[in-house]
């Protein structure tokens, strides 16, 4: 389960290494309405409430110059004991695997719950675009 101090050093860690990716967090209300909140003021208090959380922002392919949206995203009640999933937008490769209606990317990471962070996710998903950028995009 995500703590407080662990939530603060991510968000350190992303702000330092990766500016340009947000912490947000969404949740659904009790009508089933989905909320959504830049992170950097939402507090381990709301995680109760929080369906979702992660950072979000761009990564620019080297071979092709495309504008790839990532989003890492992972379960305050099951985080940092499983690794948040990664969307890609466009998705390039073939490394897919459906998560509710949506398609994460599959990678093999060596996953330390007391040490992995998302930044190394995001460090994975930089290798993953250099590898397969300016590839056609996944159906």
């Amino acid at each position: 389960m995500l703590t407080e101090m662990r939530w603060q050093k991510e968000r350190e860690l992303m702000h330092n290494v990766f500016p340009q990716f947000n912490p947000y967090a969404r949740w659904l209300d009790r009508g089933g309405e989905e909320h959504a909140s830049p992170a950097s003021a939402w507090e381990l208090t709301d995680a109760s409430g929080a369906s979702v959380f992660g950072f979000e922002g761009c990564l620019k392919g080297r071979k092709s110059g495309r504008v790839y949206r990532v989003v890492l995203e992972a379960h305050p009640q099951t985080y940092p004991q499983y690794p948040p999933y990664v969307f890609l937008d466009p998705a390039v490769g073939s490394c897919w695997i459906h998560v509710s209606s949506r398609r994460a990317l599959c990678v093999t990471r060596d996953w330390r719950p007391a040490r992995s962070t998302f930044a190394n996710t995001l460090l994975v998903v930089i290798k993953y675009l250099e590898e397969h950028d300016g590839e056609p995009d996944a159906v």
